[in-house]
């Protein structure tokens, strides 16, 4: 389907989503076509080298993706769900840094992770806030599944109600920003893992979207407690940027700050404290 030795981003919808579906359905009238072809009975349709398919599961627990890609990247449009039902239109990567394994992938396991993904979403999306004016947009902490996939996952989300998984217009601003994040891939050198602060980091969202770091995991305060040297050995390892930089949330590390200053100097990345 792809043109020959040219790596797909493969695009992935849950038809159990509301969200997921609004904004596959956005994404289509970005010009992809049809490609005649099926996947678990549903259409897969094409633009240049991106695919976009569905599959009838939650969305955190695709099919066995690896059996039928070998692309660059997955990305997952999910809607979001918080108990605050603000409207927020929100990105990250994928791994439970607990055994806790509730919404997908395995306990203590990290997807992987493409920084200059997440970033390029987020920028490109940040440049067209002014079209989701209702929207907060921010990184999400790493959390939930899968983990198992072989490439890079990334998590494009909206909601974080009802009353947002369906809003058309938001939805196309994140297919256009989501199109041009990939059609004008910018690669990014400042690679960094966060530590500390909320799920929702405003400091680290700011760095994201106004300066040139680029993060590929982000652990907040509440899993701290089981940070170790296997946890932060994947952070590193599972990225497919070389990862120099660690920062932290400085007044956001509450009773861990010692322990992760120290995995910080074991593993030889450079602080920055914000």
């Amino acid at each position: 389907m792809t043109p020959q030795g040219e790596p797909a981003t493969v695009i992935l919808a849950s038809t159990s989503d509301l969200a997921s579906r609004t904004l596959a359905e956005a994404l289509e009238g970005q010009g992809f076509q049809s490609t005649g072809v099926k996947l678990l009975g549903q259409p897969v349709y094409q633009k240049g080298s991106f695919l976009l398919a569905r599959f009838s599961d939650m969305i955190v627990f695709p099919p066995k993706l690896d059996e039928y890609f070998n692309p660059q990247a997955y990305i997952f449009l999910s809607r979001h769900s918080a108990d605050s039902g603000i409207a927020s239109l929100t990105a990250h990567t994928t791994g439970n840094f607990s055994e806790e394994a509730k919404f997908g992938g395995a306990g203590r396991e990290l997807g992987r992770a493409d920084p200059d993904l997440l970033k390029n979403y987020l920028v490109a999306l940040w440049k067209h806030r002014g079209e989701v004016k209702e929207y907060e947009i921010t990184m999400e902490a790493t959390h939930h599944g899968p983990t198992s996939l072989q490439k890079p996952v990334l998590f494009v989300e909206l909601g974080s109600s009802e009353k947002y998984w369906g809003d058309k217009k938001a939805a196309s601003v994140v297919a256009v920003s989501l199109m041009e994040s990939l059609t004008e891939r910018q690669i990014w050198t400042k690679i960094a893992v966060g530590f500390g602060g909320t799920h929702y980091s405003e400091k680290f969202t700011k760095m994201l979207v106004e300066g040139d770091f680029a993060f590929s995991f982000v652990a907040p305060k509440y899993v701290l407690g089981n940070i170790d040297d296997r946890m932060v050995g994947q952070m590193l390892q599972r990225s497919n940027a070389p990862v120099r930089y660690a920062v932290l949330d400085w007044k956001g590390l509450g009773p861990h700050k010692d322990k992760v200053v120290g995995l910080v100097k074991q593993f030889g990345l450079e602080e920055v404290r914000v």
